[in-house]
Order: structure tokens, then C-alpha cells, then sequence
């Protein structure tokens, strides 16, 4: 007896279709179809380390590419690593959780998670001879909106794209 578990990717702004579970034995097929999953989704955790904001983007991409949103890509490969950078550096956070959500037929949220539980300062204007600092005033300029939220394990950092909103 084989048993396979087929699901596929949805449309643009459609429902995820059902899976499928397909099992063939004795020459007999037999399918039912499970409920359908939330909306399209990705999640991976990353170790706080320099590697991280790499990998990170990488992913983030891959993923925004095979939902047929490379126009985001440059925008969300360049959030991605400000904020996991940010998280590496500036906390002392053992693992960065990244997510990435389809809200709409062009729009994604990304998020990224960490476990330090210290203040955030919302970004201020800079001199112009500093060096940093300039992470989450990028974030603010290239995302139609964004937000931290203290949640019980540490913050949330949050920024939402649309492909019809890419500020130059």
C-alpha cells in the first residue's frame, strides 16, 4: 500500500485549495479532502549569529518568489536584514524567529521575533557623520506600515509590503 499527501500552493488571492491524501491499494483509489489551511505562510528560526541575517534574506526571497512576488523582494530582502541584524547586535537573544504572511493577493507582512525583553527607542533623525542607527528609519521609510509590539516572550517587529505601495 502507498499513501502520498499532495497539497497545492494557492492562487493569488484565493483560498488554499484542499489537500488531498490519496492512498492506492489493490488497484483502488480513495481521496478525501482535509480543511482548508490558513492563509500562505512561512516561518523559520534562525540562531543570533552573523549568519543569520544572510539566511534570513535569502529565505524571505525564495519564499516571496515562489508566491509570484519578486516585486517585493529587493524591499523585503532589505527589511529582513536590517531587523535581523538589528536583533543579532543589539540583543541578547539566543534565536530570531521570521515570519512571512500573505494578507492579500499582493501584500505580505513580515515579522521578526526576538527574546530580549530590554526598551525599544523608536528611531530619531541621525547626524550626519554617524555610522549606524539607521535600521528601523529605513524600515519606516520603505514599508507601507510597521510597529513593535512587546509580547510575553520578548518583541515583535513588524512591517507590511504590498506590491502596489514600493516606495522608490
Amino acid at each position: 500500500m502507498t499513501s502520498a499527501l499532495i497539497a497545492l500552493a494557492p492562487q493569488a488571492g484565493r483560498r488554499a485549495p484542499r489537500p488531498i491524501y490519496v492512498t492506492k491499494g489493490d488497484s483502488m483509489l480513495k481521496a478525501f479532502a482535509s480543511t482548508p489551511a490558513g492563509p500562505p505562510g512561512y516561518l523559520a528560526k534562525y540562531t543570533a549569529r552573523v549568519t543569520a541575517p544572510g539566511q534570513a534574506r535569502r529565505d524571505v526571497v525564495r519564499t516571496l518568489t515562489s508566491w509570484g512576488l519578486e516585486q517585493l523582494s529587493d524591499t523585503a530582502e532589505l527589511l529582513v536584514a536590517e531587523l535581523v541584524t538589528n536583533a543579532v547586535i543589539h540583543t541578547n537573544t539566543r534565536v530570531i524567529s521570521v515570519t512571512v504572511t500573505r494578507t492579500g493577493g499582493t501584500s505580505v507582512r513580515i515579522v521578526v521575533m526576538d527574546t530580549d525583553r530590554t526598551e525599544i527607542t523608536p528611531p530619531t533623525a541621525l547626524g550626519v557623520g554617524e555610522e549606524s542607527g539607521r535600521g528601523l528609519l529605513l524600515v519606516a521609510r520603505l514599508a507601507v506600515r510597521w510597529g513593535i509590539e512587546r509580547v510575553v516572550t520578548g518583541k515583535r517587529i513588524w512591517c507590511d509590503l504590498d506590491t502596489q505601495e514600493v516606495n522608490p
